[in-house]
């Protein structure tokens, strides 16, 4: 089976690659945009093709033999409207699915993507899921929880105010899913070889709220840590000075007002994914580490 995997480098990519090479009989492709970056993938005998998802010559290159791709839209934080940016990654991957009809996708959506309004930048994955069913016959679309690698923007705050500030209030409940447990999702679901459109809910094993959270990186990092909920507008202004777009800053905070309202809470896949790293688990593997290394 071949299989080709795009942004390999970053939180899932990363982790799906070695996965894939574990499987007997599988030759993994990446497309990725600096060589240099999977290097060590290269040596492991992954294919490697440089390039750009949105550049056509690269996808085709990358999907050239592929019985399955995995297809995750790195849309960038600075671009000024995050819906058309999704839609131009789904009408990417739509295209190489044409092009290739008998190649099966894995496609990582989102929770709430079912919605066709009020869930910030989920809503370019309302999109791409339609632009990628109508294109290829053979689809599952991961639709994963809020990830847990999401604290780590927090944490300059974290380390030097003890707060992690949101919109949503630290009673709200969430299925956070660590990348770990996507990756497995995605590599279980790429070699299955199903047939048709399918959904899959991809949680996490707790329900958790955004103030336990808190207490939880606390007890890793061994400070006070709380949750802070902030006015909608004060954070749009946080995220704009952070680097994000004022379309981008715009879309989180719509997000976590979803969030907030349980609006995309909801469960309506398909089947389900759960998976096995709680957070606490994911505090002290990633956090903890993580924390050290910005504070020295």
């Amino acid at each position: 089976m071949k299989i080709t995997v795009t942004a390999p480098t970053g939180h899932i990519g990363s982790q799906l690659v070695p996965l894939l090479l574990e499987a007997p009989g599988v030759e993994v492709t990446v497309l990725a945009r600096n060589p240099k970056k999977v290097e060590h993938l290269a040596a492991r005998g992954v294919r490697v093709v440089t390039g750009d998802q949105l550049d056509t010559g690269s996808i085709d290159e990358a999907a050239k033999g592929a019985d399955a791709l995995f297809w995750l839209s790195g849309v960038p934080v600075n671009v000024p409207n995050v819906r058309a940016a999704y839609n131009q990654f789904a009408e990417a991957c739509a295209g190489a699915l044409k092009r290739n009809p008998n190649m099966r996708a894995v496609h990582l959506s989102s929770v709430g993507a079912q919605h066709p309004e009020g869930t910030g930048p989920i809503l370019g994955l309302h999109d791409g899921e339609k632009k990628v069913n109508a294109a290829g016959a053979n689809v599952v679309h991961l639709r994963s929880n809020y990830f847990m690698e999401n604290v780590l923007e927090s944490l300059p705050m974290i380390l030097s105010d003890g707060a992690i500030y949101s919109c949503i209030p630290g009673s709200a409940v969430i299925e956070q899913v660590a990348t770990a447990d996507i990756a497995a999702a995605a590599a279980h679901y790429l070699l299955e070889a199903a047939s048709g459109h399918y959904v899959v809910d991809v949680v996490g094993p707790e329900r958790i709220t955004y103030d336990e959270i808190a207490t939880v990186v606390g007890q890793v990092l061994r400070k006070p840590v709380k949750h802070v909920q902030i006015p909608p507008d004060a954070l749009k202004q946080a995220l704009v000075s952070a680097g994000l777009s004022e379309d981008y800053a715009a879309q989180l905070v719509e997000l976590d007002q979803a969030i907030a309202s349980g609006r995309v809470d909801a469960r309506v896949g398909d089947a389900e994914w759960r998976g096995k790293i709680t957070f606490a688990e994911f505090a002290r593997k990633v956090v903890a580490p993580a924390a050290t290394s910005a504070a020295a």
